[in-house]
């Protein structure tokens, strides 16, 4: 039997990481972000190994997806890097049983969450179905298209509440308390590493056992992005399929998720590509 797990790590929920600076490759304390990131990721891997997982693939899915060490990664685990079409899901399409966020953030525009952004610093709100979401949520549309549930979502509290009412099947782990946009409380990397490997396990065995849902929306898919200005819009708007809407915004709408996901990754890229 095969059981095959997805891992995507993010940087900004991991505990430990609390400012977006050390978030930036050639930040003093980058190295040592790297570092908690490699801790929760490896956390991950063992949990998903000791369910029973016989593959495992790591998706390095924060900035420029070149952050993880590949010596020091888990050896069972192979460890997708660079700049991908796909982005955060990139090579999901394999076929996988299971998908595990590690070191996820909240939505852009949550008035809490720690880091909160969605794909880029452009976007001030993104909504799904004419609901707030963040990469979370589009991530899971993507990978719900190919049939693959999200078991676990780790990052701070703020990113379980909305987890709660988007992935309500899948662990939330949490590992830091969000103060504000810059701030947070974290628990000891042991103590996150101890609490992803648990619920990794937990994630992994609720798969096997078909107690796992996928996202489905009902068509037609619609997403929803506000940018912080007329002219980020203007340029996402370029992209075939994407409407400008109001002062600020674009509406992309499709009867298939991964076409309407498509448009967002093409148009975010453009809008994020606009001089400040």
């Amino acid at each position: 039997m095969t059981l095959r797990v997805y891992i995507s790590v993010d940087m900004e929920g991991i505990g430990g990481v609390n400012h977006p600076h050390p978030t930036t490759a050639g930040h003093e304390r980058y190295p040592a972000a790297v570092e908690l990131m490699i801790g929760e990721a490896n956390a991950a891997v063992e949990g998903a190994l000791a369910a029973g997982a016989t593959d495992v693939l790591v998706n390095d899915s924060h900035g420029g997806m070149y952050n993880l060490l590949p010596d020091r990664m888990h050896p069972a685990a192979r460890v997708l890097q660079g700049q991908k079409a796909w982005s955060m899901v990139e090579g999901a399409r394999e076929g996988f049983e299971v998908a595990l966020f590690i070191g996820y953030h909240a939505r852009a525009g949550h008035p809490r969450g720690t880091i909160a952004h969605t794909y880029s610093g452009a976007p001030v709100e993104t909504r799904l179905a004419g609901r707030p979401t963040g990469e979370y949520g589009l991530n899971a549309l993507a990978l719900g298209a190919w049939g693959i549930p999200v078991g676990l979502v780790a990052g701070d509290d703020a990113l379980a509440d909305e987890v709660a009412d988007w992935l309500p099947w899948a662990e939330r782990v949490v590992v830091k308390v969000a103060v504000g946009g810059h701030s947070a409380t974290s628990v000891h990397p042991s103590v996150a590493a101890d609490r992803i490997r648990a619920g990794a396990e937990r994630a992994v065995r609720a798969s096997a056992a078909g107690a796992l849902e996928i996202l489905t929306v009902p068509p037609p898919v619609v997403i929803e992005v506000d940018y912080r200005r007329g002219v980020e819009a203007d340029h996402a708007a370029i992209v075939p399929g994407v409407e400008r809407v109001g002062d600020r915004g674009i509406r992309i709408e499709s009867d298939d998720p991964l076409v309407a996901y498509r448009g967002f990754l093409a148009a975010n890229r453009l809008a994020s590509a606009v001089d400040l």
